[in-house]
C-alpha cells in the first residue's frame, strides 16, 4: 500500500491499533486530507510513525475537535503542509520539534485554527516558496517568527489576514523573491512592527496590504516599489498610519481606488509622486479626514474614474486646478461634503465626464466658477449641488437642453440645511433626493 486515505467521514475508528497505525515499511506514504472534516474526531495519534510521509495537505483540514499532541512526529520528509490544520479551531498544541526543512508549501497551514498559538521560531522554514494564508483568521497566534529563513518565499499574500492578535517583529526578514503582499495583513489590528528593512522589489501587488491594519503606524518610505502595479485600498481604514511616503516611486502603478480611504491619521505629502500610469483613483481619500496636502503636480491624464474621491475629505483644501482631467469619465460624489474645498476647476476639461451625480453635495465651503465646463456628455447630475450652502456662481453657459439629464435637485442650496450633517452624508440617498 503505496497511500493511505482515511476520507469516509462516517468512520468511526473502532480499530485498538489506529493510534499506532505503522507506516515504516511502506514507500511512501500521502496524508493528503486524512481526517477532512471529522468533526467530532480527538483521538490521540503521537505514536504514529509518520517518517516516509510525503504529502500531509489538509491532514486535519475541518477537524474542528481534534486537539492531541503531534510534536513527537519525525515530519523529515513532509514537502507539503498546506491547509494542514485549516478550520481546526480547537487544535493549540507544540509543534516546534517538527523538522520542516523540506516542506516548500504551507499555504493556508493554520487557515482558521483559531485556538492556535505555539512557538515556531525554530523551524527551518528555508525551503518554502508559499506561506500565502498560513495564519489568516489565526486569531490566538501570537508567537516570535523573526528567525524565520523566507529568503525563497513568493507569495505572502493573506499571510497575517483577520490574525487579530498578531504583533510580533519580522523586520529581519529577507522577502527579496517576494511578489506579492496582497492583503497581507488585512485587519490585522494589533500589528504596529517595523518593517523599513524589507526588500519589496520585486513585488508588483500591494493590493489591501495594509486594510484595517488599524494600529500600524511604522515607516515605509524606503521601499523600492518600483515594480508594484496595485495599491488600492492599501491602507484602506488604516486609521493611525501617518508616515511619509513621498519617495516611493510608484510609476508603475496602475490602481489606486481606496487606497487611503478611511485613513483618518494621514497627512503626509505625495505631491513627488509620479502617478502617471494610474487610471483608477476613486474613493482614494475617501473619509482621509486629516489629509491636506498639495497634488498641483499630478499627472492625472490617464484616470478614467474619481468618482469619491475626495468624498469626506472634510479637511482637504488645495489647488488642482491644472488636472488634465480630460479622460475622466466618473466624478459622482468626488467631492462630496468635502467641507473646507474651495478651489478653483474652472479650466477642468471634463467634456467626457457622463456623471456628476451628487459631485458637490455638502460641499459647504465650495464658491468657483464652473460656467466654462462642457457638461455636453453628462448624464447624471442630480443632487450635484445639493445643500452647497456656499455655492452662488453662474451655471447658464452649460448645454444641457439637448440630452435626457437627471437634473433631480441638481441645485439645491438652501433649503434643508438642517440636514447638512455627516450622518446624513453617508447613508443611503435613494430615497431621500429624488
Amino acid at each position: 500500500m503505496e497511500n493511505l486515505f482515511f476520507l469516509d467521514p462516517y468512520c468511526k475508528f473502532r480499530e485498538p491499533t489506529f493510534g499506532s497505525y505503522l507506516l515504516h515499511d511502506q514507500p511512501a506514504a500521502d496524508f493528503d486530507r486524512t481526517l477532512k472534516n471529522f468533526r467530532t474526531f480527538n483521538q490521540p495519534l503521537n505514536n504514529w510513525d509518520v517518517s516516509k510521509v510525503t504529502n500531509m495537505s489538509g491532514m486535519f483540514s475541518g477537524a474542528t475537535s481534534f486537539n492531541q499532541p503531534l510534536n513527537n512526529w519525525n515530519v523529515s520528509n513532509v514537502r507539503h503542509m498546506h491547509v494542514m490544520f485549516l478550520d481546526a479551531t480547537s487544535f493549540n498544541q507544540p509543534l516546534d520539534e517538527w523538522d520542516v526543512s523540506k516542506v516548500t508549501n504551507m499555504e493556508g497551514m493554520f487557515h482558521k485554527a483559531q485556538s492556535f498559538n505555539q512557538p515556531l521560531n525554530n523551524w527551518d522554514v528555508a525551503e518554502v516558496t508559499n506561506i500565502r494564508s498560513l495564519f489568516c483568521d489565526a486569531t490566538s497566534f501570537n508567537q516570535p517568527l523573526n528567525n524565520w529563513n523566507v529568503s525563497k518565499v513568493t507569495d505572502m499574500d493573506f499571510m497575517f489576514s483577520h490574525a487579530t492578535s498578531f504583533n510580533q517583529s519580522l523586520n529581519g526578514w529577507n522577502g527579496a523573491n517576494v511578489t506579492s503582499t496582497y492583503f497581507m495583513f488585512d485587519c490585522a489590528r494589533s500589528f504596529n512592527q517595523p518593517l523599513n528593512n524589507w526588500n519589496v522589489s520585486k513585488v508588483t501587488d500591494m493590493d489591501g496590504m495594509f486594510k484595517g491594519a488599524r494600529s500600524f503606524n511604522q515607516p515605509l518610505n524606503n521601499w523600492d516599489v518600483s515594480k508594484v502595479r496595485f495599491m488600492q485600498e492599501m491602507f484602506y481604514n488604516a486609521e493611525s498610519f501617518n508616515q511619509s511616503l513621498n519617495d516611493w516611486n510608484v510609476s508603475n502603478v496602475k490602481n489606486m481606488d481606496g487606497m487611503f480611504n478611511g485613513a483618518r491619521s494621514f497627512n503626509q505629502p505625495l505631491n513627488n509622486w509620479n502617478v502617471s500610469n494610474v487610471t483608477n483613483m476613486f474613493f482614494m481619500f475617501c473619509s482621509a479626514r486629516s489629509f491636506n496636502q498639495p497634488l498641483n503636480n499630478w499627472d492625472v491624464s490617464k484616470v478614467d474614474s474619481m468618482s469619491f474621491m475626495f468624498y469626506l475629505a472634510s479637511s482637504f483644501n488645495q489647488p488642482i486646478q491644472n488636472w488634465d482631467v480630460s479622460n475622466v469619465t466618473d466624478m459622482q460624489e468626488m467631492f462630496r461634503d468635502a467641507t473646507s474645498f474651495n478651489q478653483p476647476l474652472n479650466d477642468w476639461n471634463v467634456a467626457n465626464v457622463t456623471d456628476m451625480q451628487e459631485m458637490f453635495r455638502h460641499a459647504s465651503s465650495f464658491n468657483q466658477p464652473l460656467n466654462n465646463w462642457d457638461v455636453s456628455k453628462v448624464r447624471y447630475m442630480q443632487s450635484m449641488f445639493y445643500a452647497a450652502r456656499s455655492f452662488d456662481q453662474p451655471l447658464d453657459n452649460w448645454n444641457l437642453l439637448h440630452r435626457a439629464i437627471s437634473l433631480n435637485q441638481t441645485i439645491k442650496l438652501k433649503r434643508h440645511d438642517d440636514m447638512d450633517s455627516e450622518s446624513d452624508s453617508v447613508r443611503s440617498d435613494s430615497d431621500s433626493d429624488f
